[in-house]
């Protein structure tokens, strides 16, 4: 359990030093961000073909027998292949690449077919978040899209694009808050509900299965606040120290929470560590996005402002779901974090 989480963090950390250290000009960059995109592609291609699609919302399961299940198994996988909302949360982390570089690309005379052809790229990204029909995917971009079009909105010069930008952020919110109006509380509890047949970690609904999780996710960061339980051993943990209302040999992967499931994987210390990084992505974007960026690659802007929106997005996603430490899509995380630090390398740079 341990060993493999901890070869894929050590490979995270690897990834986010080497970009720091290394990028040190803007071909560089672009080709870091080339790989990062490419990385980006093939985790959602092979999690495409080897998902197991559930039907939740039954206008999308229409659609969804229309496409192949489980096509390929990956070694070491669960027996009904990738869950839809891992699917999720490794779309939400590059998803808004090409929508950002839409937006910088807007209204370019220069560009109009790469702008196009990089509309349908986003549409079709979109679309796949919707048919994994995972709530908090969707949560989580509907955050990733309003982050997106706030700091676009703070980045661009005054002018017609950044109204523009201002009304759609405007008007999101609105949509949102009058869609949760009509649906009403009931409702929203009922989508929160899964039939049994459709939740792979056993009877429970979705909604009482994680807040079983999360109460015992904090007795045991409780009990092992310095070390956590180690890395990858929530799962076993919980069966044998905690009296979890949950069916004997359910294979629970994670705490379904991204922030208890650090605090269990590396204690609070590494916790707080995590929660600086967080910050440190935020900070890097402001210097970028408000101070220093008329001498950078004219790549730097739109990346750091989609991989920004990508990492509040996968820990918004994170509250209710949760791509663990030393998981294998966990490794776009760090190559997020490393093409940041290396933006700011650059930055300092012009200092120099």
């Amino acid at each position: 359990m341990t060993l493999p989480k901890a070869t894929g963090l050590f490979l995270g950390f690897a990834v986010w030093r080497y970009l720091s250290c290394f990028i040190r000009d803007k071909s560089q960059f672009n080709l870091a961000l080339i790989i990062f995109a490419l990385i980006g592609l093939g985790f959602t291609v092979v999690a495409a073909l080897s998902v197991n699609w559930v039907d939740k919302v039954p206008i999308i399961a229409d659609a969804l027998h229309l496409l192949p299940n489980q096509v390929i198994t990956l070694p070491e996988s669960h027996a009904l292949g990738t869950h839809a909302n891992e699917l999720a949360g490794t779309l939400l982390i590059f998803m808004f690449l090409p929508l950002s570089f839409l937006i910088a690309l807007w209204r370019n005379s220069r560009f109009r077919r790469l702008t196009w052809a990089v509309a349908l790229f986003a549409l079709l990204l979109t679309f796949l978040l919707v048919l994994t029909q995972s709530r908090s995917g969707w949560i989580g971009a509907i955050a990733g899209f309003m982050t997106l079009f706030a700091v676009w909105s703070l980045a661009l010069p005054v002018g017609k694009k950044r109204l523009y930008l201002r009304l759609i952020l405007v008007g999101s919110v609105l949509v949102v808050l009058v869609g949760l109006l009509l649906i009403g509380p009931e409702r929203l509890r009922q989508l929160t509900e899964d039939p049994a047949q459709q939740t792979l970690i056993g009877s429970l609904g979705t909604v009482s299965f994680r807040f079983e999780v999360w109460r015992w996710a904090v007795m045991a960061v409780g009990d092992f606040p310095f070390t956590g339980t180690g890395l990858g051993t929530f799962r076993r943990v919980i069966m044998r120290l905690y009296p979890a209302r949950i069916t004997p040999g359910v294979d629970i992967a994670h705490a379904h929470n991204i922030f208890l499931q650090v605090a269990l994987d590396v204690g609070l210390p590494g916790l707080i560590v995590y929660m600086a990084l967080l910050f440190m992505a935020a900070a890097i974007t402001w210097q970028i996005v408000r101070r220093d960026s008329v001498k950078l690659p004219v790549t730097a802007v739109p990346t750091t402002i989609a991989l920004f929106s990508g990492i509040v997005a996968l820990h918004v996603y994170g509250l209710s779901d949760a791509i663990a430490l030393g998981a294998k899509p966990g490794l776009l995380f760090w190559f997020a974090l490393g093409l940041l630090t290396a933006v700011n390398q650059l930055r300092l740079a012009l200092y120099d």
